[in-house]
């Protein structure tokens, strides 16, 4: 709960707002080579294409990637990995909604994690403007 609130002040800062979309924007449009599917993912997002039962075990690799991301002590590849399952989440798009069940939980987590990244970019910025 506490998070949230922070979230919600964040969200109240318009410059924060613009800057967050504008870099959300980015990630998901301008920097595909950075996406890469992994053959372990590619499986798993083939057979939920074809059977709903996959849903799942694809929300639980997604899952397991994002925790063994937040787990690198490399700042570059901690990031680069969230950004990574960020991106499938969001080309999963409605089909978190659908199955919501499985995706509810990372879909909030990679979120958290989002913003507090894009929180870090945004607090970076201002204080390299300001040199």
């Amino acid at each position: 709960m506490e998070l949230q609130k922070k979230f919600d002040k964040w969200l109240e800062d318009e410059k924060f707002v613009t800057f967050a979309n504008k870099r959300l924007k980015d990630e998901i449009l301008h920097v595909p080579e950075n996406h890469l599917l992994d053959p372990k993912h590619e499986e798993l997002e083939e057979g939920f294409e074809n059977y709903d039962c996959y849903a799942a075990p694809l929300a639980t690799y997604l899952t397991y990637c994002l925790q063994l991301a937040k787990c690198s002590r490399n700042a570059k590849k901690r990031k680069r990995g969230i950004w990574w399952v960020y991106v499938q989440v969001h080309i999963l798009g409605f089909y978190t909604k659908v199955f919501a069940c499985e995706f509810e939980n990372l879909v909030r987590m990679v979120n958290e994690e989002i913003m507090l990244i894009l929180h870090s970019e945004y607090t970076q910025s201002l204080r390299t403007q300001r040199q």
